[in-house]
């Protein structure tokens, strides 16, 4: 079975590959705020804390359907599964 991204599990599940993940942000700028609007950012990061890439999305359906279409061949991982051995402290 094939895991992907969608409007379920968006906030814990990610791709990766080497030191690169892609996700699902959200935020606002000042016009869809006035809307009482979220928008959704397909963001890739390096090193957990560099941007390379973001892309705007007004629901989150399209950011997943976009998300999914340009990573699933990367590393799926679901941030809530059990992890085991040393790296399940918080300092990894």
């Amino acid at each position: 079975m094939t895991q992907s991204i969608n409007t379920k599990n968006w906030t814990f599940s990610r791709y990766t590959k080497g030191s690169s993940m892609a996700l699902i942000t959200f935020g606002a700028n000042p016009e869809s705020l006035e809307e009482d609007q979220l928008e959704y950012y397909v963001t890739v990061l390096e090193d957990e804390i560099h941007e390379t890439f973001q892309k705007e999305f007004s629901t989150l359906a399209g950011a997943c359907v976009y998300l999914n279409a340009n990573y699933s061949d990367w590393t799926f991982e679901d941030q809530t599964a059990p992890k085991s051995g040393c790296s399940t402290c918080a300092a990894h």
